[in-house]
């Protein structure tokens, strides 16, 4: 490895001891990202993927990387009350898997177990599965393009979930994975090792696999909580999530990020979707520091379909940034984007997204929305779609909308006895609604409604 580090980095010997006790052939792969994303220079707002997204607000240099799956944050074997109840939505399940600061795990029915399901730790499957991960974890080292925050990941992930479904085995109830960073600052989580440094920094990593004609549901949690006294160092949650669906098969995913004001949370999402795959994902955003998040979606052969959903809702001042992709690179694809953003006090989000189709792409389907609804003065919404074809039979269209809310609606409501939090919720579950609806997952839409209206009459979220 390299023997220069830059002064805002996270120290370089975080590789060889992540490595000590792995494959040789992993320890090559972070080796190689390391170097690369030493030769890599930091995103700034003048990059188009970043764009208005405040990046010197992350001191590197001022983080520890926290390996979750060894316990460096407290578990506590009681978890907050949002979590319970959205396990009590979520009753009938699959699978339980948790990392860092609350432990719920549920292991796989033994029924799925004996059909060769796989729904573990990255730590666990890279020592009892590793033959079958390895393809993914290379194939995505490959494509990493010379992304900064992707490359780190690469070198640096420390913990994560393993989902495998084989070929015609079908899954009704949904697998649930927690990252939870609990309580971060002076007064939260004391990280082992931590002496002088304010914040962590932690890189879970999602592989999903379903093999042909499989299907599944899964949910995806990665949340942190506010600490009391909060400190000026950001910590960082640095994701990975890689998606294949392959020919037939069928996803059904849920994401919920609601980090904590002292977080910056990077995501980066890539999915590839085979022959008559299909792939539903709800993006559910509600709050953190900065959330960025990079959405891609490869369509790679005939009748692969795509429903990429997406409601974020800020407060305070909280910054959101997402970039949709959808790459149609095989005739008779479909893909429909759509996101609800909705944004009070000095929030801010900036969304941008892009349709590509292909020359030999043709009868693709695809279409692209995003709406923005402004609950305060302050609160400020950016929208760019684009489209990018090189095909001539294709029917490809994009709309997007940014507006205050209606102070008739707000003064109605209130003429009927509501409070001014009350007109808010309704207003605001309304504008989502839309989007909510198309959740396949049992419970998880009531949840949901249960999270927003939590943010929105600021319901403490630590409550055990």
């Amino acid at each position: 490895m390299s023997e220069s580090t830059p002064a805002n980095t996270i120290a370089r010997e975080r590789v060889d001891k992540l490595a000590t006790k792995e494959p040789q052939w992993l320890k090559q792969s972070r080796v190689s990202a390391w170097e690369a994303y030493l030769q890599t220079p930091m995103p700034t707002i003048r990059d188009e993927d970043w764009h208005k997204t405040e990046i010197d607000s992350l001191s590197l240099s001022n983080l520890q990387a926290a390996d979750l799956s060894n316990g460096a944050i407290k578990r506590s074997e009681t978890a907050p009350e949002w979590l319970t109840i959205g396990l009590t939505h979520l009753s009938k399940r699959s699978g339980v898997l948790s990392e860092g600061a609350y432990k719920l795990d549920e292991a796989v029915p033994e029924a799925l177990s004996k059909q060769g399901v796989i729904f573990c730790s990255l730590k666990e499957a890279l020592v009892k599965h590793a033959d079958l991960l390895k393809p993914y974890i290379e194939k995505h080292l490959a494509t990493a393009n010379g992304a900064k925050f992707v490359l780190m990941n690469n070198a640096l992930f420390n913990a994560g979930t393993f989902l495998y479904i084989p070929k015609n085995v079908v899954v009704d109830a949904p697998f649930i994975t927690f990252t939870n960073l609990g309580q971060l600052g002076h007064n939260g989580n004391k990280v082992e090792g931590l002496q002088g440094i304010q914040g962590i920094a932690v890189f879970p990593r999602l592989v999903v696999v379903l093999e042909a004609n499989s299907k599944a549901d899964l949910v995806n949690v990665l949340t942190s909580e506010e600490s009391p006294q909060a400190t000026e160092t950001h910590s960082l949650v640095n994701t990975s999530i890689e998606v294949y669906v392959r020919s037939g098969a069928k996803l059904n995913y849920l994401e919920l990020q609601r980090f904590s004001s002292d977080v910056f949370a990077i995501t980066r999402n890539n999915n590839e979707i085979n022959k008559d795959g299909s792939f539903y994902s709800l993006t559910v955003g509600l709050g953190g520091f900065q959330l960025k998040s990079d959405f891609r979606t490869d369509l790679v052969e005939s009748g692969a379909a795509s429903d990429i959903q997406g409601i974020i809702f800020g407060d305070e001042s909280e910054h959101y940034s997402f970039n949709t992709i959808q790459d149609h690179d095989a005739p008779h694809t479909t893909s429909n984007i759509n996101f609800h953003v909705a944004l009070k006090d000095q929030s801010t989000s900036i969304y941008q997204g892009i349709i590509k189709v292909d020359k030999k792409a043709q009868k693709t389907d695809s279409f692209q929305s995003n709406k923005n609804l402004l609950l305060g003065k302050e609160a400020k919404a950016d929208s760019i779609p684009k489209l990018e074809i090189l095909a001539d039979d294709v029917k490809c269209a994009h709309g997007a909308t940014v507006g205050p809310v209606d102070k008739e609606q707000i003064f109605y409501l209130q003429s009927r006895g509501l409070t001014a939090s009350e007109s808010e919720e309704l207003i605001v579950s309304g504008f989502f609604h839309k989007v909510l609806e198309t959740c396949p997952i049992a419970g998880a839409i009531d949840w949901i409604d249960t999270l927003i209206a939590d943010k929105i009459y600021k319901r403490s979220s630590t409550k055990q």
